[in-house]
């Protein structure tokens, strides 16, 4: 059974609404979509009034067991995402049937400049029409053309769809969400480079991230960000960064499962870690590599690594397997390599 509509014949679709950026004016088309039916596939397509259709697109919907994801680390680009949009597509090629899509920050560059955003959806298009995607927000959506700290409002207009955190200050920079047996919360650690304009956003997400974490009934708790726990260009002895630092802490009372990061473009799974030591009983750490090509060499071994990618460091991507009893991560090459992988159970 497929459930078939036509968005143009079954929805209104909102007015256009105009987005002012970097010297150009776009216009981003919404639909919403709702009281659809429980883990049957949907096709859909979107056709301009008195204009041809787009093709039918399938996409799969929640039925509460399973949750098959491709994890996408750092994505930044200086050559047209030539190289992005090659991992992506070998990626989509390998794992046709994801049901999400995850983007782990650092999506573009410079979050103010529009071309890069052009050549980022250009690579995205055929994967975004037919799997869902979650952005993470990174500290380069918060850059502007002279590489100062500016809100990100590219990202937050292009993203607009996320879930409601119920944040009047801080509105789509952090969310959560529940696919198959797991509960996602989505993390914004870009608390430094916004306190001058907008002060507040982790204590805020903080008594938030509390609330919502146990609120969750679901079998697993995986979380994302994009800060990783540690500063990659100190030593092993002194390492942790300052989101490692403030947020571990909240890992461990919440029972959190699985924490994936991103922003230091080098694949490192982590042992478990509880109280900043290895243990049996904390959360799972994985820093998720690089998609793009802006690569970091050298970068010193932690005490907490377990898992490195090959040396010197090349592209890669994570998959993620869930069901009530299982989490299984795998890190793939471009070509279909398997490099690590890890299986938790409850």
């Amino acid at each position: 059974e497929i459930y078939t509509l036509s968005l143009h014949d079954a929805l209104p679709i909102y007015q256009p609404e105009p987005f002012a950026d970097d010297g150009r004016v776009t216009f981003q088309h919404t639909a919403y979509l709702s009281d659809l039916p429980t883990g049957v596939p949907i096709e859909y397509r979107i056709r301009e009034e008195g204009g041809p259709a787009t093709s039918w697109q399938r996409l799969s919907l929640d039925d509460g067991t399973r949750c098959r994801a491709v994890i996408m680390p750092d994505s930044q680009c200086s050559d047209g995402y030539i190289t992005y949009r090659q991992v992506a597509a070998a990626a989509a090629h390998h794992h046709p049937r994801a049901d999400l899509w995850i983007q782990m920050g650092d999506l573009v560059d410079n979050g103010e400049d529009s071309t890069q955003w052009d050549d980022w959806f250009a690579a995205m298009e055929h994967i975004a029409a037919r799997t869902a995607l979650v952005p993470v927000l990174g500290n380069h959506e918060t850059y502007d053309r002279n590489w100062k700290i500016r809100w990100p409002k590219a990202f937050l207009h292009y993203f607009s769809g996320v879930p409601n955190n119920g944040s009047r200050r801080f509105p789509g920079t952090y969310f959560s969400f529940d696919y198959g047996p797991v509960h996602f919360i989505v993390l914004n650690t870009q608390w430094e480079e916004l306190e001058p304009m907008r002060p507040g956003l982790f204590a805020e997400q903080r008594d938030w991230l509390r609330r919502d974490a146990l609120a969750s009934r679901k079998p697993w708790k995986i979380v994302l960000m994009h800060k990783d726990i540690i500063e990659a260009d100190l030593p092993p002895q002194n390492e942790l960064s300052d989101t490692g630092s403030r947020l571990m802490p909240l890992f461990d009372e919440l029972k959190i499962d699985v924490v994936l990061t991103g922003h230091n473009h080098t694949y490192r799974r982590r042992a478990p870690i509880r109280n900043f030591r290895r243990s049996r009983q904390g959360a799972l750490y994985i820093c998720t590599g690089v998609a793009g090509n802006v690569r970091y060499y050298d970068i010193p071994r932690s005490v907490y690594d377990d898992v490195l990618a090959p040396q010197p460091e090349t592209n890669n991507y994570l998959t993620l397997e869930a069901s009530p009893d299982a989490l299984t991560f795998r890190c793939f090459l471009p070509e279909g390599r398997l490099i690590d992988e890890i299986t938790q159970r409850k």
